[in-house]
């Protein structure tokens, strides 16, 4: 996205795939910037604020709440915020997903994304060397990865608007997964896989019924 991220090794080393997740993001509030309308975001599992920042350049949103149960992580992504000129327009909150989203949030978000972890125990021992260099609760997602997913699927609804969009990343075998996990809550439609440069399976998108 043609931006610079600090990470100070404290946070999730920002890759390819994330781009397209952004850049997905970007496509689908086309209608609101065309508008003039200014759509309300919420990052879920900031890290260093690459998608948030990248968003609120891109965009120029009225409001992106960006969340992160880290504390090293919120000091890196606001660090990052400030050299790109947009730490007064993102709100930064330390929050284990929605916990401390308050309630004034509820049915207020146009989109709700995320980069959750999603490293399954079995794929954990074959990661590269340079990805195991990452914070392991930036990777780790539970015995079969999809810890994350089950827990936006349930909580997200609460807090997107009617007709929100859900965008995650996803690996590279649990699109079937977390497709599944969408369609059995009865809170979503439209749901999409996208395939990333690799022709894999890597961003899913789900839109609040409504």
């Amino acid at each position: 996205m043609d931006f610079e991220f600090e990470t100070e090794n404290a946070v999730l080393y920002p890759r390819p795939e994330t781009e397209i997740l952004v850049e997905k993001a970007i496509d689908l509030l086309s209608g609101h910037v065309e508008s003039g309308r200014t759509p309300a975001i919420l990052d879920i599992g900031t890290g260093c604020g690459n998608i948030a920042i990248s968003l609120t350049k891109y965009i120029l949103s009225g409001k992106i709440v960006a969340l992160d149960i880290s504390d090293a992580a919120l000091r890196v992504a606001e660090g990052n915020a400030a050299t790109h000129g947009v730490r007064e327009r993102i709100v930064f909150l330390k929050s284990n997903l929605f916990e401390n989203v308050k309630k004034n949030y509820e049915n207020y978000f146009d989109l709700i994304i995320s980069n959750p972890p999603y490293v399954s125990l079995e794929d954990f021992s074959s990661l590269p060397e340079e990805v195991k260099s990452d914070p392991y609760i930036a990777l780790y997602g539970g015995t079969d990865g999809t810890d994350f997913y089950r827990r936006i699927t349930k909580e997200s609804p609460a807090f997107l608007k009617s007709g929100g969009i859900l965008l995650m990343e996803i690996g590279y075998n649990q699109a079937d997964a977390v497709k599944a996990l969408l369609e059995n809550s009865g809170n979503f439609r439209d749901i999409c896989v996208y395939k990333d440069y690799a022709n894999i399976d890597r961003i899913i998108k789900a839109r609040k019924n409504g």
